[in-house]
């Protein structure tokens, strides 16, 4: 007959000091106490599951006191005998603390800082400082709500916002009077939550449940102002060359009617670029919005005035530079400036205006008997507007440049031609 374990005592467990080597003191039934050559006094209880002999901690003496240890015992032994390891139960109860703090430190602001920076290479600079300066004003900004509440998405983890408080935030932006930033918004959450649902950070994208049109109402699409009155484009270009302000951004306004590109385009054009020799401008993939390499035929018009401005520049990086230096292209703000001082508001012209100018005139005249006579795809490959088929868009690129050559030069020539009256 086995001997019987003599229980401990907690005077016993006081008096043990340490040795050079752990020692061991029983209390039966598996449970016994460690004590470390520092002294340290470690519950410990011994058992066996599936034939395997196992061992797991209960805590230190004396914060887990002699009765607490045993009543441990005396419940796993509970759950050994119902089939549990206690071991393994312990470890997924550590990895489930674990995961339940690890999505509490993905809010909605670091999830999002996370697309982010993916996002980067799939878009300009320029927009993507836009769609961040977007984020931080409207989603990260404290709202202050009816109930004198604030509405503060930004360190809220991302499992535990409601499709209420999106809807709450798009109406506050809605509030506002900003007639496109709510579904602006909307659009770049819904991005952010398919990249956290993709990377596992959170269950389900709550945007797909939000009916934008219930919350904000029919969408209007907003069309750029712009001029195709014959009188009120013959003004603009009069206007332009009788601008008195800086060089650059007369010049820059100046070759913009015959380019209609993008502001930000004009801006950070650089000399390496320009190809005078095949008369084009070769824009680099990470400079457009759709991510490829253009190339732009440039009519005559183009060249005498960037000859003009190279003979006066002096081994500048950009055609267009900042006033603070080389080192910067010409500000976002300048051209819309310039306009504004020309007696245009923002209701009547912008710099995009002289994209959707170009688009107006040219399908009007694509028809006509006197027009031009290309078709609407050379006019939207003018635009690089992205063509969604693969296989067509490689063809246009090749096809169409010559095309292209000649709707642009038509387009420079009906320009003089209006300035000219």
């Amino acid at each position: 007959m086995a001997k019987a374990t003599t229980q401990l005592t907690d005077k016993e467990i006081r008096a043990a000091k340490p040795k050079a080597k752990e020692y061991k003191l029983f209390d039966g039934g598996g449970l016994y106490l460690s004590v470390t050559p520092k002294g340290k006094k470690w519950w410990r209880l011994k058992y066996r599951f599936e034939g395997k002999e196992k061992r797991i901690s209960l805590g230190v003496y004396p914060t887990v006191t002699l009765k607490a240890a045993r009543l441990q015992r005396e419940e796993l032994k509970k759950q050994i005998s119902a089939g549990i390891d206690p071991s393994e139960e312990r470890k997924a109860l550590k990895e489930e603390v674990r995961q339940q703090a690890e999505e509490h430190q993905n809010t909605l602001y670091k999830v999002t800082l996370k697309w982010l920076e993916s996002y980067k290479g799939q878009v300009t600079d320029n927009y993507h400082t836009k769609v961040t300066n977007t984020l931080n004003n409207h989603v990260f900004s404290k709202y202050l709500l009816p109930d004198r509440s604030t509405l503060n998405l930004k360190n809220t983890p991302i499992n535990e916002i409601s499709r209420l408080d999106i809807i709450t935030l798009l109406e506050q932006i809605k509030a506002k009077g900003i007639t496109d930033t709510p579904r602006r918004v909307a659009m770049l959450l819904n991005k952010v939550y398919k990249y956290a649902v993709t990377h596992e950070l959170t269950p389900h994208n709550i945007m797909a449940d939000i009916e934008l049109t219930v919350v904000l109402g029919k969408h209007t699409k907003k069309h750029y102002p712009t001029f195709t009155k014959t009188e009120d484009i013959r003004v603009l270009l009069h206007n332009i060359d009788a601008y008195t302000g800086d060089y650059g951004t007369k010049m820059a306004l100046k070759i913009l009617p015959y380019l209609f590109v993008r502001s930000y385009n004009i801006r950070h054009m650089e000399w390496r670029e320009i190809s005078f020799k095949n008369q084009e401008w070769r824009i680099p993939a990470e400079k457009m919005k759709t991510k490829t390499e253009f190339i732009l035929p440039l009519p005559h018009q183009v060249i005498t005035l960037l000859e003009e401005i190279k003979a006066t520049a002096t081994n500048t990086q950009y055609v267009f530079p900042s006033y603070r230096g080389d080192g910067y292209p010409m500000s976002d703000n300048t051209l819309l400036s310039a306009l504004r001082r020309m007696g245009y508001t923002k209701e009547e012209f912008v710099p995009h205006s002289f994209r959707a100018m170009f688009s107006t005139i040219a399908y009007e005249w694509a028809n006509r008997k006197d027009g031009h006579g290309y078709t609407g795809e050379v006019i939207e490959a003018c635009l690089a507007h992205k063509e969604p088929n693969k296989v067509k868009e490689a063809y246009n690129r090749s096809s169409y440049k010559e095309a292209m050559r000649g709707l642009m030069q038509w387009y420079a020539d009906y320009l003089e031609g209006v300035k000219r009256g």
